[in-house]
């Protein structure tokens, strides 16, 4: 009976788990298909992009465990944007879409300046470029 239970608790554990990751690409992608929905913040001041860039940097944990861009098994973008490594991930990657380097942009007027911003903007520049790459290159 004890090992029953504990089969039903792993079994729920699982699907919960399931759950929130795929609720967390659902928000990715709500954020990044319309970003009049994401979230003002004042920094952004009005600019819907940034607004965009700015939630989507809140996701970065979504992005799945090992995801590397096709050509490049070894370039793990969620291990950068833990890092907050906004440089590396803005040298070592491009962006396919035009919609995402736009937002891109946005991200990198107000949060990495050209590399002259603060260590937590670089991190949220980070990020955001992580869950960039990761839309544009996801299957």
């Amino acid at each position: 009976m004890r090992n029953k239970l504990l089969k039903i608790a792993m079994g729920i554990s699982c699907a919960a788990i399931f759950s929130v990751s795929h609720a967390d690409v659902a928000t990715m992608n709500k954020y990044y298909n319309n970003p009049k929905l994401a979230p003002k913040i004042k920094r952004c001041n009005g600019n819907q992009d940034c607004n965009a860039f700015y939630a989507l940097s809140k996701q970065w944990k979504s992005i799945p465990n090992g995801f590397h861009t096709p050509g490049c098994p070894d370039c793990k973008i969620k291990e950068q944007a833990r890092d907050g490594d906004g440089y590396g991930l803005n040298k070592g990657y491009s962006l396919k879409r035009d919609y995402s380097i736009n937002l891109s942009e946005a991200g990198w007027n107000e949060f990495y300046k050209g590399g002259s911003a603060s260590k937590a903007d670089e991190r949220i520049f980070g990020e955001g470029l992580a869950v960039l790459i990761y839309l544009d290159y996801k299957k």
